[in-house]
């Protein structure tokens, strides 16, 4: 399906109330915060939540791709737009009835779908952020069990089963994934002894490639993580 995931197919149906519920908390930053790359965040306060983007096309579009990754990775979070070049996920419940929240950024999403296989680039985003969700909910505790002196584990423990939501996404789409490990590169940094250091760009693009094999060989979700965990500590 992947290799039909452009602009235009990223651009369809559906609305979904993980938007629009009541808001619950005044800000989201109290809480445990994890981003896609590893830049400060210049967006902190609840005023800058948005439930829309302006673009009705691309607000549903959005929603069918969360409801795809909600089935395989098993989190319930809200969603909101924050005008960022980067995006987040936070332990910080906003909207009533979920739990946790994922915020994308509207100028990172812009710059993403840019080239002709940007939508798989967003997907791809979107389901870091969910595992991210997942680390801090999971009753294995991911997100304290990788803990270390800087993000790398947590980050390239996200990119990896983002890959693997990729790959239960795309099947075979080979060159589709390869924009995906693209995007992601280029996330990387040299950065190891920052606190922020979310992996180098060959480290992020094996994870999201290890996820992705992970996923063509079958395996399920719950044992992905498990894996995943081992593979990155040694990556």
């Amino acid at each position: 399906m992947c290799t039909s995931c452009t602009r235009r197919a990223f651009l369809t149906t559906g609305l979904a109330t993980a938007f629009i519920g009541l808001e619950a908390h005044p800000t989201w930053a109290k809480g445990r915060v994890a981003c896609a790359i590893g830049t400060e965040s210049r967006t902190s306060d609840r005023d800058d939540l948005l439930s829309k983007s302006n673009d009705r096309a691309f607000d549903n579009a959005l929603v069918v791709e969360l409801e795809r990754i909600l089935r395989i990775i098993p989190v319930n979070p809200g969603f909101k737009y924050v005008k960022d070049d980067n995006a987040f996920a936070t332990d910080t419940t906003i909207v009533t009835g979920t739990t946790g929240t994922v915020l994308i950024g509207l100028k990172l999403v812009n710059e993403l779908l840019k080239p002709d296989q940007g939508g798989v680039a967003v997907a791809c985003v979107l389901a870091h952020e969910c595992s991210h969700i997942f680390q801090f909910f999971s009753v294995n505790q991911y997100y304290e069990r990788l803990e270390a002196s800087t993000q790398r584990l947590r980050e390239l423990h996200a990119d990896l089963l983002a890959g693997f939501y990729m790959g239960k996404r795309m099947g075979a789409a080979a060159g589709a994934m390869r924009s995906v490990e693209k995007a992601m590169m280029d996330f990387g940094d040299y950065n190891n002894a920052d606190p922020k250091d979310h992996g180098t760009p060959g480290q992020r693009s094996a994870a999201l490639d290890k996820g992705y094999v992970f996923a063509m060989n079958g395996l399920k979700f719950d044992d992905a993580a498990i894996e995943g965990e081992k593979y990155v500590r040694v990556l």
